[in-house]
């Protein structure tokens, strides 16, 4: 059992500061512990002495009949990263993200996404296709308005009319579907693969000081690395730096979920993603559990976080198949399995019901990860007690396609 754990958790790309990270953390939790009936005690953040420190840290105390384990948490931010291409001028995020789709497609890189998990097409699709829900009435008003005064009167018309629709279903989609964000994720995703944001780099820099710092320190019994989505680009690299500077590696755990690594890893430019996975896998042979959701095509279902990069060697990591609608009640999945990116956060939101998979009841209970990978579920005793819950899909994945 674990008394003592230590967990650096990297959020996915979204421009929550991480005060807001740290809230939602605890808000989840605290549900999930209450379907666990298990008691909870969550200590307020550290940020560090000034308010744009890249690290908030919290204890968490999670106790219940025969269990009591402590984690500290740090939460790796790098939301101010998002949140500079979001302070961009529009048509500058447009651009970028644009050429950025095409980046993706012109170097291959999306066939590999479509040969690997089809359901991640329809993600890369989706600005594009937003694109053209505006457009293409735009043009129709265009072609009815020009058609209805001769010469430049007509053109001058269409262009007022056609530009108008253009601009107000551009506002709609983006209000409602977010579709600057995903441009930006996009266009990120493009200078991370080409190291051109040295941001980026720099911030790896630092988050693999720190794993190494609070981990040679901490006398926890498991370290977590743990990622969702895009964040799981940013945590292998982190980790397999803070190893090549002399971290020990025997306690270490890697844990992504939902994660969006071959987004970046898949992409040609992107060798050291590819290198890092190989060192941790290969050389170090760290366990690593990737939990991927069926309904979330902003995941890559069925691949595997080394196998799918054609590293056939050493210790693969094991997936772990999830479903969203054992996780929350009837009603709630009704209302969110069309919400694509709702879904997608529902890795780590609270659970509403007991079931396999819960974020918060793995980061903060008594079994060590790696009892997860092998059975598949959360619900062991003693946390589940004398009830526990049977796995969405048995056994575990040690590579996609194929049981262990």
């Amino acid at each position: 059992m674990i008394e003592k754990r230590l967990v650096f958790l990297f959020p996915g790309f979204e421009p929550l500061r991480a005060e807001a990270q740290v809230e939602r953390f605890h808000r989840a939790a605290k549900r999930s512990a209450d379907v666990w009936n298990a008691e909870l005690v969550l200590g307020s953040p550290d940020t560090g002495s000034t308010k744009t420190a890249p690290f908030a840290v919290f204890h968490a105390v999670l106790a219940g009949s025969g269990y009591k384990t402590e984690t500290d948490i740090v939460v790796c931010d790098w939301s101010d990263l998002i949140r500079a291409y979001a302070a961009r001028p529009v048509i500058t995020r447009f651009v970028t993200g644009l050429v950025a789709l095409g980046d993706f497609l012109l170097t291959g890189t999306v066939f590999r996404y479509l040969r690997t998990s089809w359901r991640y097409g329809f993600f890369y699709a989706f600005p594009l296709a937003m694109l053209l829900f505006a457009l293409v009435p735009a043009l129709l008003v265009f072609s009815w308005l020009a058609g209805l005064a001769p010469g430049a009167l007509g053109v001058l018309a269409g262009l007022a009319g056609g530009g108008c629709v253009a601009l107000a279903l551009l506002w709609w989609v983006n209000r409602r579907l977010h579709l600057l964000t995903a441009l930006d994720d996009w266009a990120m995703a493009r200078d991370f693969c080409r190291g051109r944001n040295p941001l980026i780099l720099a911030r790896i820099e630092r988050q693999a000081s720190e794993i190494r710092r609070r981990s040679d320190a901490s006398d926890a019994q498991e370290v977590v690395i743990a990622a969702h989505s895009l964040g799981a680009s940013l945590a292998i690299l982190a980790v397999d730096r803070a190893i090549r500077d002399g971290l020990a590696a025997e306690r270490l755990h890697i844990f992504t979920v939902g994660s969006s690594l071959l987004k970046t890893a898949l992409h040609p430019a992107a060798s050291d993603q590819r290198e890092a996975v190989e060192r941790l896998v290969v050389d170090r042979r760290l366990p690593w559990t990737d939990c991927q959701g069926l309904s979330d095509p902003i995941n890559f279902y069925k691949s595997n976080p080394a196998t799918s990069l054609g590293i056939m060697d050493g210790r693969t990591p094991i997936v772990v198949r999830i479903r969203f609608k054992h996780l929350v009640k009837a009603a709630t999945y009704q209302r969110i399995k069309r919400d694509f990116f709702r879904l997608h956060r529902q890795f780590v939101l609270a659970v509403e019901q007991r079931c396999a998979y819960s974020f918060h009841m793995l980061l903060l209970g008594p079994r060590p990860l790696v009892d997860f990978a092998e059975t598949g579920t959360v619900g062991l005793p003693p946390l589940a007690g004398d009830a526990p819950v049977t796995p969405d899909r048995a056994p575990p994945l040690a590579a996609a396609g194929g049981a262990r």
